[in-house]
């Protein structure tokens, strides 16, 4: 009886209290000559609050220790924590959200991810604030993903003109009248055969025919008697088609050669004895395979397409990892 007599008058102090500090907008919580809270109820009730929703754990008084709920009926106070604030009707006075982190989309080559974006990733994301999403496929349909509006920018690993080429081979015609690639740095293609190759040395001349199927077999280079089986990168791959264009001089493909993603080229040269590749230096595997020497380099950059000018974030992370580059 008596504790249902201390509720009903509690329960009326509160409602008086309310009245008389705002009319009905707050509640004026003190006693036991631990200060003061004016905190206001009906926002919080508004926006479907409870009070364990903020408090699951509070500071007792004295002790500074955190309680639970299941502390709440003993003798702890919320004074602890509430001594003379005020809760204000903008929620965001005292419960202020970590501001959102801005995204910015990179979606497409491989030899990009794994070269420049990734192994730098994090020193972008704390210079510039943003986060990336990065999304590792090949420039081909990295290009597809910005023309579709997907990602803010595509990573490519050749030109405009051969990373058009490659999304035409996974199936999309993309219009590369406004695409505009931004080189951040200069990586290296280079070919790769099975270690028990005798072949030591082949011009880029002899790498052309091998390609297009004018060589076929290892004899004709030096080599033993043994049929040459091309491993490429994936026909949506812009490794492919900077070989096409650079070494091959646009001439056409063998017709059975094998497309296989980039991180598996090493693997399938080293299984088939009579196998070359061609890949990005960064994928090679020399505990697999051996470089072999073409006496010049083949070059190739490594950057974002946009279509346009990039947007000010875009602009922002490339100047961020060409200044990564330079530490």
């Amino acid at each position: 009886m008596r504790s249902l007599l201390l509720a009903v008058l509690l329960t009326i102090a509160f409602v008086s209290l309310a009245f008389a500090t705002g009319q009905g907008k707050s509640l004026n919580y003190g006693g036991a000559g631990q200060g003061r809270v004016i905190f206001d109820g009906r926002v919080h009730a508004a926006k479907g609050y409870v009070c364990k929703d903020c408090h699951s754990s509070l500071f007792e008084t004295r002790k500074q220790a955190k309680i639970t709920m299941d502390d709440h009926a003993g003798s702890g106070k919320c004074f602890g924590c509430h001594n003379g604030k005020t809760a204000l009707a903008d929620c965001a006075a005292c419960h202020r959200k970590e501001a959102e982190k801005t995204v910015v989309k990179l979606h497409g080559a491989a030899s990009v991810v794994d070269s420049l974006v990734n192994p730098h990733k994090k020193t972008v994301e704390k210079n510039t604030g943003y986060v990336l999403d990065v999304v590792k496929s090949n420039a081909g349909k990295g290009l597809i993903d910005l023309a579709d509006g997907k990602c803010d920018a595509s990573m490519a690993s050749a030109s405009v003109d051969t990373v058009v080429q490659a999304a035409k081979g996974a199936g999309r015609e993309v219009d590369g009248s406004k695409l505009q690639l931004h080189v951040i740095a200069k990586d290296e293609v280079v070919f790769v055969v099975n270690p028990a190759n005798k072949v030591q040395k082949l011009s880029l001349q002899q790498v052309k025919e091998i390609h297009t199927g004018k060589i076929v077999n290892w004899k004709e280079v030096g080599g033993d008697d043994l049929a040459i089986t091309v491993v490429t990168d994936t026909l949506a791959s812009a490794t492919r088609g900077l070989i096409k264009q650079s070494v091959m001089k646009n001439e056409e493909y063998r017709a059975d050669t094998l497309p296989v993603n980039v991180a598996q080229i090493s693997d399938e040269v080293a299984k088939v004895p009579g196998a070359i590749g061609g890949l990005g230096a960064g994928f090679v595997k020399p505990e697999l395979v051996r470089k072999l020497d073409t006496g010049s380099k083949v070059e190739r950059p490594l950057g974002l397409i946009t279509l346009g000018p990039p947007s000010a974030k875009v602009a922002k992370v490339i100047e961020a990892y060409k200044a990564a580059l330079k530490q």
